[in-house]
């Protein structure tokens, strides 16, 4: 493979114009800019969303589901089939709730079309603002065909956790490491026992990229 490029001493404070070159440093290695955090251009880009839901009844693994639920929309025989790859996740517990253990990952198959009963998310949009919607569908409250399956405890609970002044909850990368195919489901599920109503928020950070 031939890469060609320029030496410099500096990198430029304006974007080069015509034939883009790789940027090539004193000693052959290449130059990349840590300007921006890893995910920036993938927002600039438009391909990354993020969802909330807002004081939400976190339930147990089951068809019937409150808390957060993320279907990938997308068909994987078209040409707009998308992958969902999981970057962040975040939530806490807002009021008291004895019974639940925990918070934890799960993941769901088998959702060939859209779950039923469905409430929106809490909010959903493009992180580039203004930038189209995308193939992730969020809701608070959906029936689904498959159970799904808790993979990955994010959050300890117990009734001895004070709900008064800061409680830090969570907030997790998991760097794309989780991938979410076509007619795949993504989602919170309660342990031990629901949540308080109205106890839980929730939220998600996904990239979409082509299958």
């Amino acid at each position: 493979m031939l890469v060609q490029g320029q030496t410099v001493v500096a990198l430029t404070k304006a974007r080069l114009t015509g034939t883009q070159n790789a940027l090539q440093l004193w000693l052959g290695e290449f130059g990349v800019s840590e300007v921006m955090p890893r995910y920036s251009a993938m927002a600039k880009s438009g391909f990354m969303y993020t969802a909330r839901g807002a004081l939400q009844t976190l339930s147990v693994a089951g068809t019937a589901m409150t808390g957060l639920v993320i279907w990938n929309s997308s068909s994987s025989s078209g040409i707009n089939g998308v992958d969902l790859h999981l970057l962040k996740v975040s939530g806490n517990v807002a009021v008291t709730s004895a019974s639940l253990t925990g918070i934890a990952l799960a993941r769901g198959i088998a959702q060939s079309t859209a779950p039923t009963s469905t409430t929106a998310a809490s909010s959903y949009g493009n992180n580039y603002f203004g930038g189209a919607a995308g193939a992730g569908i969020a809701y608070t409250i959906a029936t689904v065909a498959t159970a799904p399956v808790a993979m990955f405890d994010v959050m300890h609970n117990t009734a001895a956790i004070a709900t008064t002044g800061e409680d830090i909850g969570f907030d997790m990368d998991f760097e794309g490491s989780v991938v979410v195919p076509p007619g795949g489901i993504i989602t919170f599920v309660a342990l031990g026992a629901a949540s308080a109503a109205s106890a839980v928020n929730l939220g998600m950070i996904w990239a979409e990229l082509p299958v």
